[in-house]
Protein backbone atom coordinates (compact mmCIF):
# COMPACT_ATOMS: atom_id res chain seq x y z
CA UNK A 1 0.00 0.00 0.00
CA UNK A 2 1.03 3.57 -0.64
CA UNK A 3 1.12 6.04 2.23
CA UNK A 4 1.84 9.74 2.07
CA UNK A 5 5.08 9.71 0.16
CA UNK A 6 7.20 12.47 1.60
CA UNK A 7 7.71 12.62 5.37
CA UNK A 8 6.94 15.96 6.93
CA UNK A 9 10.39 16.80 8.25
CA UNK A 10 9.63 20.43 9.08
CA UNK A 11 7.47 21.32 12.06
CA UNK A 12 6.38 24.65 13.46
CA UNK A 13 9.07 24.43 16.12
CA UNK A 14 11.98 23.94 13.71
CA UNK A 15 10.99 25.91 10.59
CA UNK A 16 13.62 28.44 9.61
CA UNK A 17 13.25 31.25 7.13
CA UNK A 18 14.90 30.21 3.84
CA UNK A 19 17.30 32.60 2.15
CA UNK A 20 17.40 33.11 -1.61
CA UNK A 21 19.20 35.51 -3.88
CA UNK A 22 17.19 37.72 -6.20
CA UNK A 23 18.50 35.83 -9.23
CA UNK A 24 17.48 32.45 -7.80
CA UNK A 25 14.09 33.76 -6.73
CA UNK A 26 13.25 35.12 -10.19
CA UNK A 27 14.41 31.89 -11.86
CA UNK A 28 12.23 29.86 -9.49
CA UNK A 29 9.30 32.21 -10.16
CA UNK A 30 9.55 31.42 -13.89
CA UNK A 31 9.46 27.73 -13.01
CA UNK A 32 6.35 28.31 -10.88
CA UNK A 33 4.43 29.69 -13.86
CA UNK A 34 5.54 26.72 -15.91
CA UNK A 35 4.18 24.37 -13.24
CA UNK A 36 1.01 26.40 -12.70
CA UNK A 37 0.15 26.95 -16.35
CA UNK A 38 -3.43 25.90 -17.00
CA UNK A 39 -4.11 25.13 -13.31
CA UNK A 40 -3.21 28.01 -10.97
CA UNK A 41 -4.18 31.45 -12.22
CA UNK A 42 -3.89 33.83 -9.27
CA UNK A 43 -1.57 36.43 -10.78
CA UNK A 44 0.52 37.15 -13.85
CA UNK A 45 4.33 36.79 -14.08
CA UNK A 46 5.02 40.56 -14.00
CA UNK A 47 3.31 40.87 -10.61
CA UNK A 48 5.44 38.20 -8.95
CA UNK A 49 8.65 39.41 -10.59
CA UNK A 50 8.03 42.98 -9.46
CA UNK A 51 7.26 41.83 -5.93
CA UNK A 52 10.43 39.74 -5.73
CA UNK A 53 12.62 42.67 -6.81
CA UNK A 54 12.03 44.42 -3.50
CA UNK A 55 10.77 41.59 -1.32
CA UNK A 56 13.99 39.52 -1.29
CA UNK A 57 16.07 42.44 0.02
CA UNK A 58 13.46 43.49 2.59
CA UNK A 59 14.58 42.37 6.06
CA UNK A 60 11.03 42.72 7.37
CA UNK A 61 9.45 40.65 4.60
CA UNK A 62 8.01 38.13 7.04
CA UNK A 63 5.64 40.89 8.20
CA UNK A 64 4.32 41.50 4.71
CA UNK A 65 0.76 40.17 4.13
CA UNK A 66 1.75 38.67 0.76
CA UNK A 67 4.82 36.82 2.07
CA UNK A 68 2.98 33.48 2.54
CA UNK A 69 1.88 33.63 -1.11
CA UNK A 70 5.40 34.33 -2.34
CA UNK A 71 7.01 31.59 -0.24
CA UNK A 72 4.43 29.02 -1.35
CA UNK A 73 4.80 30.00 -5.01
CA UNK A 74 8.58 29.58 -4.76
CA UNK A 75 8.08 26.22 -3.04
CA UNK A 76 5.94 24.97 -5.94
CA UNK A 77 8.47 26.24 -8.46
CA UNK A 78 11.34 24.45 -6.71
CA UNK A 79 9.26 21.31 -6.31
CA UNK A 80 8.54 21.24 -10.02
CA UNK A 81 12.10 21.98 -11.07
CA UNK A 82 13.65 19.31 -8.80
CA UNK A 83 17.08 19.41 -10.41
CA UNK A 84 18.69 17.80 -7.40
CA UNK A 85 18.18 17.06 -3.73
CA UNK A 86 18.98 20.66 -2.82
CA UNK A 87 15.88 21.85 -4.71
CA UNK A 88 13.71 19.46 -2.70
CA UNK A 89 15.22 20.61 0.59
CA UNK A 90 14.75 24.32 -0.16
CA UNK A 91 11.27 23.64 -1.54
CA UNK A 92 10.26 21.99 1.72
CA UNK A 93 11.73 24.90 3.68
CA UNK A 94 9.84 27.47 1.63
CA UNK A 95 6.66 25.42 1.93
CA UNK A 96 6.99 24.93 5.68
CA UNK A 97 7.72 28.60 6.31
CA UNK A 98 5.01 29.84 3.96
CA UNK A 99 2.43 27.50 5.47
CA UNK A 100 3.38 28.59 8.98
CA UNK A 101 2.91 32.25 8.04
CA UNK A 102 -0.43 31.43 6.39
CA UNK A 103 -1.73 29.62 9.49
CA UNK A 104 -0.56 32.33 11.89
CA UNK A 105 -1.57 35.41 9.86
CA UNK A 106 -4.37 34.45 7.44
CA UNK A 107 -6.62 32.06 9.36
CA UNK A 108 -8.33 34.35 11.86
CA UNK A 109 -9.50 36.95 9.36
CA UNK A 110 -10.18 35.28 5.98
CA UNK A 111 -9.24 37.31 2.94
CA UNK A 112 -8.45 36.73 -0.70
CA UNK A 113 -4.88 35.94 0.40
CA UNK A 114 -6.29 33.13 2.58
CA UNK A 115 -7.94 31.52 -0.42
CA UNK A 116 -4.78 31.88 -2.50
CA UNK A 117 -2.43 30.61 0.21
CA UNK A 118 -4.36 27.48 1.12
CA UNK A 119 -5.00 26.64 -2.52
CA UNK A 120 -1.23 26.82 -3.11
CA UNK A 121 -0.72 24.59 -0.05
CA UNK A 122 -3.21 22.14 -1.57
CA UNK A 123 -1.34 21.96 -4.87
CA UNK A 124 2.05 21.54 -3.23
CA UNK A 125 0.78 18.66 -1.10
CA UNK A 126 -0.85 17.03 -4.12
CA UNK A 127 2.45 17.09 -6.00
CA UNK A 128 4.17 15.69 -2.89
CA UNK A 129 1.71 12.75 -2.77
CA UNK A 130 0.18 14.00 0.49
CA UNK A 131 -3.36 13.90 -0.76
CA UNK A 132 -5.18 13.72 2.55
CA UNK A 133 -3.37 16.85 3.72
CA UNK A 134 -4.22 18.51 0.40
CA UNK A 135 -7.89 17.66 0.84
CA UNK A 136 -7.94 19.11 4.37
CA UNK A 137 -6.25 22.38 3.40
CA UNK A 138 -8.52 22.77 0.40
CA UNK A 139 -11.44 22.80 2.83
CA UNK A 140 -9.99 25.89 4.50
CA UNK A 141 -9.70 27.65 1.13
CA UNK A 142 -13.27 26.69 0.18
CA UNK A 143 -14.79 27.95 3.45
CA UNK A 144 -12.85 31.21 3.15
CA UNK A 145 -14.02 31.64 -0.45
CA UNK A 146 -17.67 31.25 0.49
CA UNK A 147 -17.24 33.60 3.45
CA UNK A 148 -15.85 36.26 1.11
CA UNK A 149 -18.49 35.67 -1.58
CA UNK A 150 -15.96 35.33 -4.39
CA UNK A 151 -18.35 32.87 -6.06
CA UNK A 152 -20.93 35.64 -6.59
CA UNK A 153 -20.54 37.90 -9.61
CA UNK A 154 -22.48 40.80 -8.19
CA UNK A 155 -20.10 40.84 -5.22
CA UNK A 156 -16.97 40.76 -7.36
CA UNK A 157 -18.24 43.50 -9.66
CA UNK A 158 -18.63 45.77 -6.64
CA UNK A 159 -14.84 45.90 -6.27
CA UNK A 160 -12.43 47.82 -8.45
CA UNK A 161 -11.77 45.86 -11.67
CA UNK A 162 -8.32 44.63 -10.63
CA UNK A 163 -9.60 43.27 -7.31
CA UNK A 164 -12.73 41.82 -8.88
CA UNK A 165 -10.74 39.92 -11.51
CA UNK A 166 -8.36 38.60 -8.83
CA UNK A 167 -11.33 37.29 -6.84
CA UNK A 168 -12.82 35.49 -9.82
CA UNK A 169 -9.45 34.05 -10.84
CA UNK A 170 -9.09 32.72 -7.29
CA UNK A 171 -12.51 31.07 -7.52
CA UNK A 172 -11.57 29.54 -10.87
CA UNK A 173 -8.33 28.04 -9.50
CA UNK A 174 -10.15 26.78 -6.44
CA UNK A 175 -12.71 25.03 -8.65
CA UNK A 176 -9.97 23.32 -10.66
CA UNK A 177 -8.22 21.91 -7.60
CA UNK A 178 -11.48 20.96 -5.90
CA UNK A 179 -12.93 18.99 -8.81
CA UNK A 180 -9.62 17.29 -9.50
CA UNK A 181 -9.47 16.06 -5.90
CA UNK A 182 -13.11 15.00 -6.04
CA UNK A 183 -12.64 12.98 -9.23
CA UNK A 184 -9.33 11.39 -8.25
CA UNK A 185 -10.11 10.58 -4.60
CA UNK A 186 -13.81 9.82 -4.81
CA UNK A 187 -14.86 12.48 -2.35
CA UNK A 188 -17.67 15.02 -2.69
CA UNK A 189 -16.84 18.41 -4.23
CA UNK A 190 -16.47 21.29 -1.82
CA UNK A 191 -17.52 23.92 -4.37
CA UNK A 192 -20.65 24.07 -6.48
CA UNK A 193 -22.11 26.11 -9.31
CA UNK A 194 -25.51 26.02 -7.59
CA UNK A 195 -24.97 29.26 -5.73
CA UNK A 196 -22.72 30.78 -8.38
CA UNK A 197 -24.80 32.95 -10.70
CA UNK A 198 -22.68 32.50 -13.79
CA UNK A 199 -24.39 33.41 -17.08
CA UNK A 200 -23.69 30.50 -19.42
CA UNK A 201 -24.52 32.47 -22.52
CA UNK A 202 -22.88 32.31 -25.91
CA UNK A 203 -19.40 33.73 -25.89
CA UNK A 204 -19.04 37.22 -27.24
CA UNK A 205 -15.77 38.15 -28.96
CA UNK A 206 -13.18 37.73 -26.23
CA UNK A 207 -11.00 40.65 -25.31
CA UNK A 208 -7.31 40.49 -24.61
CA UNK A 209 -6.30 39.13 -21.23
CA UNK A 210 -4.85 42.46 -20.18
CA UNK A 211 -8.13 44.26 -20.92
CA UNK A 212 -10.45 41.59 -19.60
CA UNK A 213 -13.28 42.52 -17.26
CA UNK A 214 -14.72 40.72 -14.27
CA UNK A 215 -17.60 39.06 -16.19
CA UNK A 216 -15.20 37.84 -18.88
CA UNK A 217 -13.66 35.38 -16.43
CA UNK A 218 -16.67 33.10 -16.76
CA UNK A 219 -15.57 32.39 -20.32
CA UNK A 220 -12.32 30.80 -19.18
CA UNK A 221 -11.70 27.42 -20.84
CA UNK A 222 -10.64 25.66 -17.64
CA UNK A 223 -13.51 27.28 -15.73
CA UNK A 224 -16.09 25.98 -18.19
CA UNK A 225 -14.71 22.44 -18.23
CA UNK A 226 -15.04 22.47 -14.43
CA UNK A 227 -18.78 22.90 -14.84
CA UNK A 228 -18.87 19.78 -17.03
CA UNK A 229 -16.83 17.87 -14.47
CA UNK A 230 -19.29 18.81 -11.75
CA UNK A 231 -22.28 17.62 -13.77
CA UNK A 232 -20.61 14.26 -14.36
CA UNK A 233 -19.65 13.76 -10.73
CA UNK A 234 -23.00 14.87 -9.31
CA UNK A 235 -25.48 13.67 -11.92
CA UNK A 236 -23.75 10.39 -12.84
CA UNK A 237 -21.51 9.16 -10.05
CA UNK A 238 -23.48 10.48 -7.08
CA UNK A 239 -26.64 8.84 -8.41
CA UNK A 240 -24.78 5.74 -9.57
CA UNK A 241 -26.72 5.68 -12.83
CA UNK A 242 -26.66 7.29 -16.23
CA UNK A 243 -28.99 7.49 -19.19
CA UNK A 244 -28.37 8.14 -22.85
CA UNK A 245 -30.34 11.38 -22.58
CA UNK A 246 -28.09 12.64 -19.80
CA UNK A 247 -25.00 11.64 -21.77
CA UNK A 248 -26.33 13.52 -24.79
CA UNK A 249 -26.95 16.62 -22.69
CA UNK A 250 -23.42 16.62 -21.29
CA UNK A 251 -21.86 15.82 -24.67
CA UNK A 252 -23.61 18.88 -26.11
CA UNK A 253 -21.73 20.95 -23.55
CA UNK A 254 -18.50 19.30 -24.71
CA UNK A 255 -19.24 20.31 -28.30
CA UNK A 256 -19.97 23.89 -27.33
CA UNK A 257 -16.76 23.96 -25.28
CA UNK A 258 -14.64 22.80 -28.21
CA UNK A 259 -16.24 25.28 -30.61
CA UNK A 260 -15.39 28.20 -28.33
CA UNK A 261 -11.99 26.88 -27.20
CA UNK A 262 -9.76 29.34 -29.13
CA UNK A 263 -11.53 32.31 -27.55
CA UNK A 264 -11.82 30.84 -24.06
CA UNK A 265 -8.12 29.97 -24.00
CA UNK A 266 -7.42 33.66 -24.53
CA UNK A 267 -9.10 34.47 -21.20
CA UNK A 268 -6.70 32.03 -19.53
CA UNK A 269 -3.71 33.53 -21.36
CA UNK A 270 -3.14 30.22 -23.18
CA UNK A 271 -4.21 31.15 -26.71
CA UNK A 272 -0.69 31.13 -28.19
CA UNK A 273 2.89 30.22 -27.50
CA UNK A 274 2.83 32.02 -24.19
CA UNK A 275 5.54 32.69 -21.63
CA UNK A 276 6.03 28.97 -21.17
CA UNK A 277 7.78 28.72 -24.52
CA UNK A 278 10.41 31.21 -23.42
CA UNK A 279 11.61 28.61 -20.93
CA UNK A 280 12.65 26.25 -23.72
CA UNK A 281 9.39 24.35 -24.21
CA UNK A 282 8.30 23.84 -27.81
CA UNK A 283 4.54 24.18 -27.17
CA UNK A 284 2.26 25.85 -24.62
CA UNK A 285 2.07 23.62 -21.60
CA UNK A 286 -1.11 25.06 -20.11
CA UNK A 287 -3.24 24.60 -23.23
CA UNK A 288 -2.35 20.90 -23.34
CA UNK A 289 -3.25 20.55 -19.66
CA UNK A 290 -6.66 22.01 -20.51
CA UNK A 291 -6.98 19.61 -23.43
CA UNK A 292 -6.17 16.67 -21.18
CA UNK A 293 -8.87 17.83 -18.76
CA UNK A 294 -11.30 17.70 -21.67
CA UNK A 295 -10.36 14.09 -22.47
CA UNK A 296 -10.47 13.16 -18.79
CA UNK A 297 -14.03 14.49 -18.47
CA UNK A 298 -15.12 12.43 -21.49
CA UNK A 299 -13.58 9.30 -19.96
CA UNK A 300 -15.49 9.84 -16.70
CA UNK A 301 -18.74 10.25 -18.61
CA UNK A 302 -18.35 7.38 -21.08
CA UNK A 303 -16.50 4.74 -19.06
CA UNK A 304 -19.76 3.27 -17.68
CA UNK A 305 -20.92 2.70 -21.26
CA UNK A 306 -17.69 0.92 -22.16
CA UNK A 307 -17.98 -1.27 -19.08
CA UNK A 308 -21.62 -2.10 -19.80
CA UNK A 309 -20.76 -2.97 -23.40
CA UNK A 310 -17.90 -5.23 -22.29
CA UNK A 311 -20.10 -7.02 -19.74
CA UNK A 312 -22.98 -7.52 -22.16
CA UNK A 313 -21.30 -8.21 -25.49
CA UNK A 314 -23.33 -10.87 -27.33
CA UNK A 315 -21.65 -14.15 -27.96
CA UNK A 316 -20.19 -14.70 -31.38
CA UNK A 317 -22.75 -16.00 -33.80
CA UNK A 318 -25.79 -14.71 -31.92
CA UNK A 319 -28.00 -11.91 -33.12
CA UNK A 320 -29.67 -9.30 -31.04
CA UNK A 321 -33.23 -9.11 -32.32
CA UNK A 322 -34.08 -6.29 -29.89
CA UNK A 323 -31.22 -4.05 -30.94
CA UNK A 324 -32.20 -0.48 -31.75
CA UNK A 325 -30.63 2.85 -32.38
CA UNK A 326 -29.81 2.96 -28.66
CA UNK A 327 -27.26 0.19 -29.14
CA UNK A 328 -25.47 2.25 -31.77
CA UNK A 329 -25.44 5.25 -29.46
CA UNK A 330 -24.10 3.16 -26.59
CA UNK A 331 -21.35 1.84 -28.87
CA UNK A 332 -20.51 5.42 -29.83
CA UNK A 333 -20.07 6.42 -26.19
CA UNK A 334 -18.00 3.30 -25.50
CA UNK A 335 -15.79 4.14 -28.49
CA UNK A 336 -15.49 7.72 -27.20
CA UNK A 337 -14.07 6.40 -23.94
CA UNK A 338 -11.33 4.44 -25.71
CA UNK A 339 -10.63 7.25 -28.16
CA UNK A 340 -10.31 9.80 -25.36
CA UNK A 341 -8.03 7.50 -23.38
CA UNK A 342 -5.72 7.18 -26.39
CA UNK A 343 -5.77 10.91 -27.12
CA UNK A 344 -5.22 11.78 -23.47
CA UNK A 345 -2.13 9.60 -23.29
CA UNK A 346 -0.81 11.01 -26.56
CA UNK A 347 -1.35 14.59 -25.37
CA UNK A 348 0.65 13.89 -22.23
CA UNK A 349 3.34 12.07 -24.22
CA UNK A 350 3.89 15.21 -26.30
CA UNK A 351 4.98 17.34 -23.35
CA UNK A 352 6.24 15.32 -20.39
CA UNK A 353 9.64 14.49 -21.87
CA UNK A 354 10.50 18.09 -22.71
CA UNK A 355 13.78 19.05 -21.08
CA UNK A 356 12.42 21.86 -18.93
CA UNK A 357 9.05 20.41 -18.07
CA UNK A 358 8.14 20.12 -14.37
CA UNK A 359 9.16 16.85 -12.77
CA UNK A 360 6.02 16.57 -10.65
CA UNK A 361 2.61 16.86 -12.29
CA UNK A 362 -0.22 15.25 -10.28
CA UNK A 363 -2.91 16.23 -12.78
CA UNK A 364 -1.09 14.51 -15.65
CA UNK A 365 -0.29 11.43 -13.56
CA UNK A 366 -3.90 10.84 -12.58
CA UNK A 367 -5.27 11.45 -16.08
CA UNK A 368 -2.77 9.06 -17.68
CA UNK A 369 -3.46 6.34 -15.11
CA UNK A 370 -7.23 6.50 -15.65
CA UNK A 371 -6.64 6.37 -19.42
CA UNK A 372 -4.45 3.28 -19.03
CA UNK A 373 -7.15 1.49 -17.02
CA UNK A 374 -9.66 2.16 -19.80
CA UNK A 375 -7.20 0.85 -22.40
CA UNK A 376 -6.92 -2.38 -20.43
CA UNK A 377 -10.71 -2.65 -20.29
CA UNK A 378 -10.92 -2.10 -24.05
CA UNK A 379 -9.03 -5.36 -24.65
CA UNK A 380 -12.03 -7.26 -23.29
CA UNK A 381 -14.17 -5.95 -26.16
CA UNK A 382 -11.48 -6.74 -28.74
CA UNK A 383 -10.73 -3.14 -29.68
CA UNK A 384 -7.20 -4.26 -30.50
CA UNK A 385 -8.50 -6.56 -33.24
CA UNK A 386 -10.30 -3.63 -34.85
CA UNK A 387 -7.21 -1.51 -35.30
CA UNK A 388 -7.27 0.62 -32.17
CA UNK A 389 -3.65 1.28 -31.04
CA UNK A 390 -4.14 -0.06 -27.51
CA UNK A 391 -0.71 -1.61 -27.15
CA UNK A 392 1.23 1.49 -28.20
CA UNK A 393 -0.90 3.77 -26.03
CA UNK A 394 -0.55 1.52 -23.00
CA UNK A 395 3.22 1.43 -23.49
CA UNK A 396 3.27 5.23 -23.67
CA UNK A 397 1.19 5.48 -20.50
CA UNK A 398 3.65 3.24 -18.66
CA UNK A 399 6.56 5.31 -19.97
CA UNK A 400 4.94 8.54 -18.71
CA UNK A 401 4.14 7.10 -15.28
CA UNK A 402 7.63 5.61 -14.97
CA UNK A 403 9.13 8.97 -15.89
CA UNK A 404 7.27 10.75 -13.10
CA UNK A 405 7.75 7.75 -10.83
CA UNK A 406 11.38 8.72 -10.26
CA UNK A 407 10.18 11.44 -7.89
CA UNK A 408 6.57 10.43 -7.23
CA UNK A 409 5.89 7.17 -5.37
CA UNK A 410 2.27 7.45 -6.41
CA UNK A 411 3.21 7.54 -10.10
CA UNK A 412 5.66 4.67 -9.58
CA UNK A 413 2.88 2.61 -8.05
CA UNK A 414 0.56 3.46 -10.92
CA UNK A 415 3.26 2.41 -13.39
CA UNK A 416 3.62 -0.93 -11.60
CA UNK A 417 -0.15 -1.50 -11.73
CA UNK A 418 -0.19 -0.71 -15.46
CA UNK A 419 2.66 -3.14 -16.06
CA UNK A 420 0.63 -5.87 -14.41
CA UNK A 421 -2.32 -4.81 -16.54
CA UNK A 422 -0.15 -5.00 -19.65
CA UNK A 423 0.97 -8.51 -18.73
CA UNK A 424 -2.60 -9.62 -18.04
CA UNK A 425 -3.70 -8.19 -21.39
CA UNK A 426 -0.95 -10.13 -23.16
CA UNK A 427 -2.10 -13.38 -21.55
CA UNK A 428 -5.73 -12.60 -22.37
CA UNK A 429 -4.89 -11.92 -26.02
CA UNK A 430 -2.88 -15.14 -26.31
CA UNK A 431 -5.61 -17.20 -24.65
CA UNK A 432 -8.30 -15.63 -26.82
CA UNK A 433 -6.37 -16.26 -30.03
CA UNK A 434 -5.59 -19.83 -29.02
CA UNK A 435 -9.27 -20.43 -28.36
CA UNK A 436 -10.20 -19.27 -31.85
CA UNK A 437 -7.34 -21.28 -33.33
CA UNK A 438 -8.42 -24.42 -31.49
CA UNK A 439 -11.99 -24.04 -32.72
CA UNK A 440 -10.84 -23.70 -36.34
CA UNK A 441 -8.44 -26.62 -35.95
CA UNK A 442 -11.18 -28.87 -34.62
CA UNK A 443 -13.39 -27.97 -37.58
CA UNK A 444 -10.60 -28.88 -40.00
CA UNK A 445 -9.99 -32.18 -38.18
CA UNK A 446 -13.66 -33.07 -38.38
CA UNK A 447 -13.40 -32.86 -42.18
CA UNK A 448 -9.95 -34.30 -42.83
CA UNK A 449 -9.21 -36.29 -39.67
CA UNK A 450 -6.70 -35.72 -36.89
CA UNK A 451 -3.35 -37.36 -37.61
CA UNK A 452 -1.68 -35.86 -34.53
CA UNK A 453 -4.30 -37.22 -32.18
CA UNK A 454 -4.07 -40.62 -33.83
CA UNK A 455 -0.29 -40.63 -33.50
CA UNK A 456 -0.43 -39.48 -29.84
CA UNK A 457 1.48 -36.28 -30.55
CA UNK A 458 -1.26 -33.77 -29.94
CA UNK A 459 0.27 -30.32 -29.65
CA UNK A 460 0.11 -28.23 -26.58
CA UNK A 461 -1.99 -25.57 -28.24
CA UNK A 462 -4.41 -28.15 -29.59
CA UNK A 463 -4.85 -29.66 -26.15
CA UNK A 464 -5.84 -26.32 -24.66
CA UNK A 465 -2.51 -25.44 -23.00
CA UNK A 466 -0.93 -22.02 -22.92
CA UNK A 467 2.30 -21.37 -24.82
CA UNK A 468 5.17 -19.73 -23.01
CA UNK A 469 5.18 -16.04 -23.83
CA UNK A 470 7.49 -13.43 -22.38
CA UNK A 471 5.82 -10.78 -20.28
CA UNK A 472 7.12 -7.42 -19.07
CA UNK A 473 7.81 -8.89 -15.63
CA UNK A 474 8.17 -12.59 -16.38
CA UNK A 475 9.63 -13.72 -13.08
CA UNK A 476 7.23 -11.93 -10.75
CA UNK A 477 4.14 -11.74 -12.91
CA UNK A 478 3.73 -15.45 -13.64
CA UNK A 479 3.66 -16.36 -9.97
CA UNK A 480 0.77 -13.96 -9.41
CA UNK A 481 -1.34 -14.26 -12.51
CA UNK A 482 -0.31 -16.92 -14.97
CA UNK A 483 -1.95 -19.80 -13.16
CA UNK A 484 -5.20 -17.87 -12.80
CA UNK A 485 -5.94 -17.85 -16.54
CA UNK A 486 -6.73 -21.43 -17.43
CA UNK A 487 -9.79 -20.99 -19.64
CA UNK A 488 -10.52 -18.64 -22.55
CA UNK A 489 -11.67 -15.28 -21.25
CA UNK A 490 -14.45 -13.69 -23.24
CA UNK A 491 -16.44 -10.56 -22.40
CA UNK A 492 -19.60 -12.64 -22.06
CA UNK A 493 -18.03 -14.71 -19.28
CA UNK A 494 -18.00 -11.71 -16.94
CA UNK A 495 -21.08 -10.74 -14.98
CA UNK A 496 -22.20 -7.13 -14.62
CA UNK A 497 -20.98 -6.61 -11.08
CA UNK A 498 -17.42 -7.80 -11.75
CA UNK A 499 -16.32 -5.18 -14.25
CA UNK A 500 -18.58 -2.48 -12.87
CA UNK A 501 -17.02 -2.65 -9.44
CA UNK A 502 -13.45 -3.06 -10.65
CA UNK A 503 -13.47 -0.82 -13.71
CA UNK A 504 -16.09 1.88 -13.27
CA UNK A 505 -15.59 2.95 -9.69
CA UNK A 506 -12.23 1.85 -8.31
CA UNK A 507 -9.80 3.17 -10.98
CA UNK A 508 -11.05 6.73 -10.62
CA UNK A 509 -11.12 6.58 -6.86
CA UNK A 510 -14.93 6.43 -6.77
CA UNK A 511 -15.46 3.45 -4.55
CA UNK A 512 -18.55 1.46 -3.81
CA UNK A 513 -20.53 3.33 -1.19
CA UNK A 514 -19.40 6.79 -2.25
CA UNK A 515 -21.91 9.33 -3.48
CA UNK A 516 -24.70 7.00 -2.35
CA UNK A 517 -27.91 8.85 -1.50
CA UNK A 518 -25.93 12.06 -1.64
CA UNK A 519 -24.41 11.72 1.85
CA UNK A 520 -23.09 8.23 2.52
CA UNK A 521 -19.49 8.88 1.59
CA UNK A 522 -16.84 6.24 2.05
CA UNK A 523 -13.59 7.53 3.49
CA UNK A 524 -10.58 6.66 1.38
CA UNK A 525 -7.01 7.22 2.45
CA UNK A 526 -3.90 7.12 0.33
CA UNK A 527 -3.24 3.48 1.15
CA UNK A 528 -5.96 2.31 -1.24
CA UNK A 529 -5.12 2.97 -4.86
CA UNK A 530 -7.38 0.34 -6.33
CA UNK A 531 -4.81 -2.31 -7.25
CA UNK A 532 -6.30 -4.84 -9.64
CA UNK A 533 -6.99 -8.12 -7.79
CA UNK A 534 -5.30 -11.27 -8.93
CA UNK A 535 -8.57 -12.86 -10.03
CA UNK A 536 -9.78 -9.80 -11.95
CA UNK A 537 -9.62 -11.62 -15.29
CA UNK A 538 -10.69 -15.01 -13.94
CA UNK A 539 -13.86 -16.41 -15.49
CA UNK A 540 -17.09 -16.38 -13.54
CA UNK A 541 -19.81 -18.97 -13.29
CA UNK A 542 -22.58 -16.51 -14.20
CA UNK A 543 -22.43 -15.47 -17.83
CA UNK A 544 -24.43 -12.61 -19.23
CA UNK A 545 -27.00 -13.28 -21.87
CA UNK A 546 -26.07 -12.90 -25.47
CA UNK A 547 -29.46 -11.51 -26.42
CA UNK A 548 -29.57 -8.43 -24.21
CA UNK A 549 -31.63 -5.43 -25.11
CA UNK A 550 -30.47 -1.84 -25.09
CA UNK A 551 -33.08 0.52 -23.74
CA UNK A 552 -32.97 4.27 -23.68
CA UNK A 553 -31.77 4.06 -20.09
CA UNK A 554 -28.90 1.71 -19.42
CA UNK A 555 -28.32 0.28 -15.92
CA UNK A 556 -24.60 0.67 -15.43
CA UNK A 557 -24.07 0.39 -11.70
CA UNK A 558 -24.49 -2.47 -9.28
CA UNK A 559 -27.84 -1.55 -7.75
CA UNK A 560 -29.77 -4.44 -9.29
CA UNK A 561 -30.45 -6.06 -5.94
CA UNK A 562 -33.14 -3.53 -5.07
CA UNK A 563 -34.16 -2.13 -8.44
CA UNK A 564 -35.68 -3.65 -11.52
CA UNK A 565 -34.90 -2.58 -15.04
CA UNK A 566 -37.77 -0.12 -14.95
CA UNK A 567 -37.11 1.35 -11.54
CA UNK A 568 -33.76 3.10 -11.99
CA UNK A 569 -33.74 6.64 -10.69
CA UNK A 570 -31.96 8.54 -13.42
Amino acid sequence: SLHDALPISLRFDNVQEPTLSIEDAISIAHQFFLVASGIIDFFDPPWLTDELSTWVADSSRREKPKSPIIYLALAIGLQGRARDEADDVIAEQCFGYGRQLAVFTLMDNPSLLTVQAFTLITYYMLAACRRNGAFTNLGVAVRAAYALGIHRHETNIAFVPEEGISRERAWKTLRVCDLFLSASMGRPPGTSETGCNIPWASLTPATDRENSTVPSQVFSAIFRICHIFERILVEVYSRRSVSLELAKSISRQHREWTEELPQTLRIDGLDGLDAVQSQGVSRPHGSIIVTMAYYYSIILLTRPFLTFKVCNSPKKGTQNRNASSSSAELTTYADACVDSAINGVNSAYEIVFEENMPRRQPFVINSVFISAICLGLAYLDEYDRRGWPLRRSLERAIAILSHFGRLSPQSARYAEICQYLQGAAAIYIDTRDNTFLQSSSQLVCSVFGDVQNSAGTRSRVRSGGLPDLPTPQQSSFNALHYAAVVEPILPSSLDDNTVQQESIITPSGLLTGQYTNGNDYLYQDDSDLGVLPQDFFASHSVASSGNYSYGDDVPLFSLTNDLTSGDYAW
